[in-house]
């Protein structure tokens, strides 16, 4: 089993928190003096997080074997394409407009599924 980056799993918790935080004063309590700036807060904090969770999955990704990295990579390319493939059908039975923007979507989900466990590793066991 590999041991999960405490750091990171700290951080996930209070992102999660900090969303929580952000629903409630956004939908529960609008009458709060300082809903502003919470909401900017944990927005500013929720952004610097994805950010620190992007890096680690670089830095871990590059500590990876080169057979390892290679199917990583190659299970991103397949996902990315399924999901595009997807959303083009979709956009053509729906008969709506086909624009390239809407494929970050795609990009973020394959990235996702292919990289997301890597920002919570500590230590590999070859």
């Amino acid at each position: 089993m590999k041991k999960a980056n405490r750091l990171s799993v700290l951080l996930f918790s209070f992102t999660l928190m900090s969303l929580g935080v952000m629903a409630y004063s956004v939908y529960g309590n609008d009458t709060y003096p300082y809903a502003t700036e919470v909401i900017i807060g944990c927005l500013a904090y929720f952004f610097l997080s994805i950010l620190y969770f992007i890096l680690m999955q670089a830095w871990n990704t590059r500590k990876l074997h080169k057979y390892e990295r290679k199917e990583r990579v190659g299970t991103f390319i397949k996902w990315f394409a399924g999901l595009s493939a997807i959303h083009v059908f979709v956009s053509l039975l729906t008969s709506s407009s086909i624009n390239g923007y809407q494929l970050f979507t795609s990009f973020g989900l394959a990235a996702g599924i292919a990289f997301s466990d890597m920002m919570f590793q500590k230590k590999r066991s070859y």
